[in-house]
This record gives C-alpha cells, structure tokens and sequence, in this order.
C-alpha cells in the first residue's frame, strides 16, 4: 500500500504535525485573548476588550484551517492505507480565480482523463506539479477523491472529484491549452 512507502509515511506525519500546529495556534491565541478579558474583569478597560476580542476573532482562522487538515490527514491515511500509489501521465489545469486543477491521464487506451480539484492552502499546490517529466503518484478513487503526490511521495495534497460542470470546464481547459478540438 501507499502507506507502506517510507517517504509517504513521513509526509503524512509531517502533515499531521503541520495541522496539529495551527489548531495549537488557535488556541492559545483564544486562551491569550481568555486571559486578557479575565484580567480586564475588574478594571473595564475599553483597550483591553478590543484586544481580547480580536484576539478570539484571529483565534478562528488558524484553529478551522488546523482541524480541517486534520480532517484531511485523516482522509489521507485511509486512502494510503488501503490502495498502492498509481504513476500517471498529469497535466495541470489553468484555472484562473477557481481551484487549482489537475487532469490524471489513464495510460490505457480509451482511458479517460480524471480532471481533480485541489484542497489546501494555495502554497500547498505545488505538490500536484507534474514537473518537466509529467507524472503524478495517485492513490485513491476517481469518483470520490484521493492523494497526489510528485514522484516519490514526499509531498502530499488532497484532491476531489469537482461536478460536471466544473469537471467540464477543467477537461475544456486542458483541451484549449494543449491546442486539441
């Protein structure tokens, strides 16, 4: 299974890590504003109200962007655990101010693409780069999602299925920039 590569295995871990670290973020940043209008209890200090509640209001971003990727990591290790990475022909899909896309080629003939969204943060796309060589590692299931990862699984990122429209759009994309009908 994919879960059985070394590199992947610590990428999964480091990606659990990472998560771990902004749901820690957001809660002490919670706490810290806590603490501040605790100790404003007795004073009423206009300053220290503003402080403690932009302090809760900056604690929600990092803390749902943390347990989201837990909830991704959690994905990811059953996928990993239950299917072998698959090395397939990839091509990424201009996508403009929509989600980062990619177009999985099935190497068989009559296979059709697979055209998949991207979840994460946007400096975490570039892990479903294809690179100069223009292959992908996937491991999941085309109708639901899955993970892609460059060769060698060191870096990991989610990808969904999107909806026909979308999944139209991204194919035609494909189409338009590789000169095709």
């Amino acid at each position: 299974m994919a879960l059985d590569v070394p590199a992947t295995a610590e990428a999964l871990a480091r990606y659990r890590s990472r998560a771990g670290m902004w749901v820690r973020v957001g809660l002490t940043t919670a706490a810290g504003g806590a603490v501040v209008e605790l100790a404003n209890a007795a004073k009423r200090l206009d300053w220290a109200d503003v402080v403690a509640e932009v302090m809760g209001g900056l604690a929600l971003a990092p803390l749902l962007v943390g347990l989201s990727a837990l909830r991704l990591a959690r994905l990811m290790r059953l996928r990993l655990a239950a299917r072998p990475w698959t090395a397939l022909p990839a091509v990424t899909a201009p996508h403009g101010p929509h989600a980062a896309a990619v177009v999985l080629r099935d190497p068989a003939p009559g296979g059709e693409p697979v055209a998949l969204t991207l979840v994460g943060l946007h400096d975490r796309h570039r892990a479903a780069d294809p690179g100069p060589d223009g292959e992908l590692w996937w491991c999941g299931d085309p109708q639901v999602g899955g993970v892609l990862a460059r060769p060698g699984g060191t870096e990991l990122i989610w990808a969904r299925t999107p909806g026909r429209l979308t999944r139209e759009r991204i194919l035609a994309a494909v189409r338009r920039a590789e000169g095709a009908p």
